[in-house]
Order: structure tokens, then sequence, then C-alpha cells
């Protein structure tokens, strides 16, 4: 489901985010009117808004670095299969309440760019990026920061923020990991990547940025589980609760000769300290045979 086409739901679920009737009637007007963008292009221009270019040089002032102490999340405290607006993941607030943030099971479309994970409250405008701009007889825009597969990007929703407003708070020096990203959340600001190309965002409200030095990039160390000899759904649970990623090879259900599938080989192999959010191959072999992926 893209940003633009949640809008367009928005009047019929907005009572169960929205919690007055005084809002669900701002949030139904603005839906007939242009949304403010962030666009980079003329400010004359009233059309539909534009995502910021990625890889902006990120601004040195509070970054927000995760501790090396951060402890990993339970998934299971900030799973929401349906937030309302018929989007699934895992979904958070900053204990300032600053912020609301998810890591989506399905990437949403920010105006053309893909994003897994993201931010919306208020947040500071990133070096090089447009302010969100409030248009004459319109709702303020929120603005937002998402990353994705192909990077990262900074958007303006017009009405309350993207996400629900009934998430859990993900505690300063924390971190959680689901879907191939990890969001960390430190007193100066919440941190968002994707795993395996190391792109993302931090915001807070002095410094925002569509991009991560090394030093936000490192998470906390983490011990790799065992998950030899578990079944694949199990396995993957274990090491995302551990702050982890996996990746499967092989089959998830059954195998050729009917036996079931089970984890056979992991690496980095069970012990090994890696930091939060790696990547960990899991291969399957089927119960009984040892030669071939399951």
């Amino acid at each position: 489901m893209s940003i633009e086409q949640d809008r367009a739901r928005g009047a019929g679920a907005g009572r169960k985010r929205f919690g007055s009737k005084r809002a669900v009637v701002a949030v139904a007007a603005t839906l007939t009117a242009l949304l403010t963008g962030c666009s980079t292009g003329n400010s004359d221009t009233a059309t539909a808004p534009t995502a910021t270019t990625t890889q902006v040089p990120a601004a040195p002032a509070a970054a927000a670095t995760p501790s090396k102490s951060a402890k990993p999340a339970d998934t299971a405290e900030y799973r929401q299969d349906d937030d309302g607006f018929g989007r699934a993941g895992y979904f958070f607030t900053s204990p300032s309440g600053a912020f609301s943030c998810a890591i989506f099971d399905a990437s949403l479309s920010a105006y053309g760019t893909p994003v897994g994970a993201a931010c919306q409250g208020r947040a500071a405008t990133p070096a090089g990026a447009q302010d969100c701009a409030k248009s004459e007889g319109l709702q303020a825009p929120v603005p937002g920061l998402g990353v994705g597969p192909s990077g990262t990007t900074f958007f303006c929703n017009v009405g309350s923020p993207l996400f629900t407003t009934t998430s859990t708070v993900l505690p300063y020096d924390s971190s959680l990991t689901a879907n191939g990203y990890t969001c960390h959340s430190a007193q100066s600001g919440v941190s968002c990547q994707e795993n395996l190309n190391g792109k993302g965002f931090r915001v807070s409200r002095e410094s925002s940025a569509l991009t991560l030095d090394g030093a936000q990039r490192q998470g906390a160390s983490v011990t790799v589980p065992d998950v030899r000899g578990e079944r694949p759904a199990a396995a993957e649970n274990l090491l995302t609760n551990a702050g982890l990623t996996a990746k499967i090879m092989g089959g998830t259900g059954r195998g050729p000769r009917g036996g079931q599938c089970v984890v056979a080989e992991q690496e980095p192999a069970a012990g090994t300290k890696v930091a939060t959010g790696a990547l960990i191959t899991l291969t399957t072999r089927e119960i009984g045979y040892e030669a071939g992926i399951c």
C-alpha cells in the first residue's frame, strides 16, 4: 500500500487513529486538497509533492548514535497485523513522544520511493531538503524520513502522523530488528537502517539526516544463538528476537521425501559475536537426509 493510497483510506479508518470527531473531520477535509510536498523544484508549483533525493550529507550535530550497550527489543511487543489502515509490521514511538515509527512487512511508496522503515513527527528538516510548507487553508504537513532498498527519502504528509498512535514506546538504548531493518532509540533521536546495504536515516527535533556515518551503523554486539535443528520459522523468530536478520536457504515446509525441513547449518556459527542487525544465513535440510538442500 502506498502513502497516497493510505491517505485515500484515511477518512474511513480515521476513527481508530485520531480518536475524536473533530480530528476525523479535519483529516477528511485535507483528503480533498493537494498534498504539500517536500519538493526541490520551483516553490511556485502547487502540484503533488515529490520526495527529496537521497544521499544528502549528514549534519554533524545531534547524531542518533546507538549505544554499544543497546538492548535488542522483543519484536512481539511491537507487532501489529493491522494498524487500522491495512498496514502490518512493527510500530513504535520514541520515549519523548516526538516520533511515530514503523518497520513494515511490505514496503510503502513514499511518492515513488519504496520505504520499509520510517519515522514521522516533529523532525528537523535534513540538510539539502526543502521544509514542509503549509498551504493556506490546509493542515500543516508532518515531516517524515524513510529508508528502503533504493535508499532514503524525506516526505511531508498533510494531516496527523502517518503511523498508528497506539504503538509501544521503544526505550532509550534499545534496538528493534525486523524484516531486514534495524531501528535504534537514543536520547538524541531515532536512527533506522536497511541492514543489507547499511543505508539509513537519523531523526531528531534538532538535527535530521538522510545518511548514516559508521558510528551510527555500528549496533550493539550480539551473540548468535544456535538455531540448528529448529524449523525455519522458529529459527527466524529466535534470530529476530536476538536483534538479528535471517536469510533462509532451502525449503521451509516438507522436503521432496516428505520429511520436515529444519535448519542444518548457520553462518556465522552459534556463539559468534556480531553487530545488531547482522545477517545470519540458514541452510535447511530434510530430517533424515544429510545431502542436498531441503
